[in-house]
């Protein structure tokens, strides 16, 4: 992997002051920048989190719906390093979480090493331990607007995941099939397949180890990833979100 370019570095060191000082962030320094200097500029910012003595638990994938990729107008799939895993039921403050929003997505749990340009979507269930019901946790940092290269290099607004209850991914048939129903308060506010609003997981897994691969990374056994939202919702204080996956599980979160 070649070392960032002067102006890659310079939008990786605004990003990073915004994170460690709550420096103002210049949307200057990402003006030029393209989607393959976001990918190049969010590692060195998961590097330096590492060496922080942080832990990285997992990846996420972006764009894994045909809808997302024409409104960006590319046919790739960035990486999101995940860094904060919750159990199912978890209760925190809606003010603890910048502008939070909340989606459903599955959660694959890696049980063989992925990796490589050319991976066959065919063999990912082989090399998964589980699927479980999941939720992403997102935070509003970056004034992105239509910077692609900002959204990416911000860690794709990713704060946390949270991990539910899951079954050994044999268990299921047809994970396309798969519906995920989403309750506030008690009352259902969406409802969907999996195949309506967001691509095969096991394909978007053999793109993302196609995407990590330009890094010299990979998918390592115990990491987390998850693979597309359904949906986003705003949250609020006081708010109970209830997802449940047939066939799957379910996935809970409490605001206060």
């Amino acid at each position: 992997m070649n070392p960032l370019n002067n102006s890659q570095l310079h939008a990786a060191d605004v990003l990073w002051d915004h994170y460690q000082r709550g420096v103002d962030i210049s949307e200057e320094a990402f003006s030029d920048l393209d989607f393959g200097d976001g990918l190049a500029i969010q590692n060195e910012i998961r590097q330096r989190r590492l060496a922080d003595g942080a832990t990285q638990i997992g990846w996420k994938v972006g764009l894994t719906s045909d809808r997302a990729r024409k409104q960006v107008g590319i046919d790739d799939r960035p990486f999101g390093h995940l860094m904060q895993l919750f159990d199912n039921g978890l209760s925190l403050p809606a003010s603890s979480v910048n502008g939070a929003t909340i989606e459903p997505e599955m959660c694959f749990t890696i049980g063989e090493t992925i990796s490589g340009p050319d991976v066959d979507p065919a063999t990912v269930a082989d090399c998964l331990e589980k699927v479980s019901a999941g939720y992403e946790l997102n935070e509003r940092r970056a004034v992105v607007g239509g910077n692609l290269a900002m959204l990416v290099a911000d860690n794709l607004t990713n704060w946390a995941i949270v991990e539910g209850s899951g079954v050994p991914i044999e268990n299921i048939d047809s994970i396309d099939d798969t519906e995920i129903v989403l309750y506030r308060n008690g009352e259902e506010c969406f409802r969907c397949l999996h195949r309506e609003e967001v691509d095969n997981p096991f394909i978007s897994i053999s793109r993302l180890a196609a995407t990590l691969h330009r890094f010299d990374l990979q998918l390592e056994p115990g990491q987390k990833v998850i693979t597309g939202a359904y949906t986003r919702h705003q949250v609020a204080a006081g708010e109970h979100w209830l997802a449940e996956y047939s066939n799957i599980g379910q996935v809970e979160t409490s605001y206060t």
